[in-house]
């Protein structure tokens, strides 16, 4: 009887404890950007887009994981948009159109996966960082405004 006490008052305790550790831990992952953190900008040779390229594609991480992303399309137009990753969690993505959000997650520090949606138009992405840390390869897929399928691949230079 008394061993039965023991258990169930240390299941008690301990729960909050574990409970505490993993929020923490979960927390800790979203913030920092570790090795991702700084400005990237496309290789167009080794990139691969499913129409015209962009004439110039930049992202900026900031050490807080904040994510901000200056492109000009092939005719010219520049345009802005960010977010701010939170793990797991659909974020808004300012600047990139009504109702559009990213749910982030990071699986390694060497690899994060995406799920966007575009206003009900659903895209999954990765990126991948060189264990050297000076590239950044970025897959996306999904289908676009026509609803046609699409593919993407992006491999981003640390400057």
């Amino acid at each position: 009887m008394k061993s039965s006490v023991m258990k169930v008052a240390f299941s008690l305790l301990a729960t909050p404890v574990l409970l505490s550790a993993i929020s923490f831990h979960v927390h800790a992952q979203d913030t920092p950007a570790g090795a991702w953190a700084g400005t990237w900008k496309f290789n167009p040779e080794k990139s691969k887009f499913p129409g015209n390229p962009p004439q110039a594609d930049q992202v900026t991480i900031d050490p807080d994981g904040t994510i901000s992303v200056q492109e000009t399309n092939s005719t010219g137009k520049q345009s802005s948009w960010s977010y701010k990753p939170v793990q797991g969690k659909a974020v808004p993505v300012v600047g990139h159109g009504d109702n559009v959000t990213v749910i982030a997650t990071k699986v390694n520090p060497w690899k994060t996966t995406q799920v966007w949606d575009y206003n009900g138009r659903a895209a999954k992405s990765y990126a991948t960082l060189s264990k050297d840390g000076k590239t950044q390869t970025f897959h996306m897929s999904g289908t676009d405004k026509d609803g046609k399928p699409f593919t993407e691949l992006v491999v981003f230079e640390k400057q």
